[in-house]
């Protein structure tokens, strides 16, 4: 590999990893959002079912991309 290929790959890994991290925050915006709702009481009984449902999604996308950056790049949650 020659250094302009490795510069290249460098550039679009600190790219993707920017963009990640835009809908990582996103998603962390979201969560926040989502949970306010959950304990909301003056919410509707469903509304907040619905809205614990959706967390707990998220929940799961926070842990399968935490442990996909464990073994990409060594990074533990």
């Amino acid at each position: 590999m020659t250094g302009m290929e490795a510069a290249t790959l460098k550039a679009q890994d600190f790219a993707s990893g920017l963009a990640a991290l835009k809908q990582f925050k996103e998603m962390l915006a979201k969560s926040d959002a989502i949970m306010a709702v959950v304990n909301d009481r003056e919410e509707p009984l469903d509304i907040r079912v619905e809205a614990l449902k959706e967390a707990r999604q998220l929940n799961q996308i926070f842990t399968t991309v935490a442990a996909a950056r464990d073994l990409v790049g060594g990074i533990s949650a």
